[in-house]
């Protein structure tokens, strides 16, 4: 299990917890650790708290759905 994956793990409790307000929108953003980069995928809530990270913008829409919050777009 690698550092992404621990963090989400954390993040998938809180995610229903600060998730109450209804809305969520994902942020592509660029991870980097030593040497390796890639992009990762935050949902944050509507306020802008961090709710959880994925790999991909597919789960991070899954998530979103299944915890019963609605996307939004930011553009």
């Amino acid at each position: 299990m690698n550092d992404l994956e621990k963090k989400n793990k954390n993040f998938e409790k809180n995610f229903f917890e600060y998730g109450n307000n209804g809305f969520a929108f994902i942020k592509k953003e660029l991870h980097s650790e030593d040497s390796y980069k890639t992009d990762i995928f935050s949902v944050y809530g509507a306020d802008g708290t961090l709710l959880a990270a994925f790999e991909t913008k597919d789960t991070a829409l899954a998530a979103i759905l299944q915890s019963g919050l609605e996307p939004i777009s930011l553009h």
